[in-house]
C-alpha cells in the first residue's frame, strides 16, 4: 500500500482525499484549520492539525511517505517552504499545486517533481468540451501530445486498425478500446482489431491529430 501525504485542505486537497481514500492508498493529512480537518478525519488514516511549514513536524510525519502533495498554493511562501523541506527530507515524489507559472517554476526549481494548475486545467477542459463536445476526456501527456478518449467515428465502423492506417493518416496510436455496452476493454488492441459501432477509443496524438479525427 502506498502512503500519500496531503498538505492543505482547500477544495483541491479535499477532493484529493475523497478520491484517494476510495482506493488502497494510505492517506495522511496536515491541515492547520480544525474545521477543515474535522471534515475528513473519519476518511483518512491520520490527520495532523498544524502549520506544515515546520521541518520538525514534517520529519516526524513524512518518514514513510511515498508521495507528498502540497495543496497550499494560495500561501506562496508556505508552499515554497514546505516543498523545500520535503525535498531536504528525501521525499522521492513531490507534487505541488501552483497558482501561476512563476510560482510553478519556483516550486520545480526547489524540488517538486510535478506541478499542477487545477484552475488552468479546469478552464482548458471546459473550453475543450465547448469546442469539441464529442471528446469524452483528455489528459495532457506532454507539451506536444494528449491522451484523448473519443467515440469511434462512424467512418471507422467494422474496419480494422490496420486497414485504417491510423498512424500514417492521423498520427495517432490506439492505447485502448472499450465498449460501454459490454464493459469490455482491450488494452493495446492488435492491428487486426475491428471497431464496433459502440466502441470508444483511447489514443495518444497531437492536437492536429485530434482535429483531423473531429473533421471526419
Amino acid at each position: 500500500m502506498q502512503n500519500v501525504l496531503i498538505i492543505g485542505l482547500g477544495h483541491f486537497g479535499h477532493a484529493l482525499v475523497k478520491e484517494l481514500t476510495k482506493s488502497s492508498f494510505g492517506v495522511i493529512v496536515i491541515e492547520e484549520n480544525q474545521e477543515k480537518a474535522d471534515l475528513v478525519k473519519d476518511m483518512v488514516e491520520q490527520i495532523i492539525v498544524a502549520n506544515a511549514a515546520n521541518k520538525e513536524l514534517l520529519l516526524k510525519f513524512a518518514k514513510n511517505i511515498d508521495c507528498a502533495i502540497v495543496c497550499i498554493s494560495e500561501k506562496v511562501d508556505s508552499s515554497v517552504l514546505v516543498t523545500y523541506y520535503l525535498k531536504e527530507l528525501g521525499i522521492k515524489k513531490i507534487i505541488a499545486k501552483a497558482t501561476t507559472i512563476a510560482h510553478g517554476e519556483i516550486l520545480k526549481s526547489i524540488g517538486a517533481n510535478e506541478i499542477i494548475y487545477p484552475e488552468e486545467e479546469a478552464a482548458k477542459r471546459i473550453s475543450r468540451n465547448l469546442i469539441a463536445p464529442d471528446i469524452l476526456d483528455a489528459i495532457k501527456f506532454s507539451d506536444e501530445f494528449d491522451i484523448i478518449e473519443l467515440p469511434v467515428p462512424e467512418k471507422f465502423f467494422m474496419r480494422s486498425i490496420k486497414s485504417l492506417q491510423l498512424r500514417n493518416k492521423y498520427s495517432i496510436d490506439i492505447l485502448a478500446v472499450k465498449n460501454p455496452l459490454t464493459s469490455q476493454t482491450k488494452i493495446m488492441p492488435p492491428p487486426e482489431y475491428v471497431f464496433k459501432p459502440d466502441d470508444v477509443m483511447i489514443f495518444i496524438g497531437t492536437s492536429d491529430s485530434t482535429s483531423k479525427l473531429m473533421n471526419i
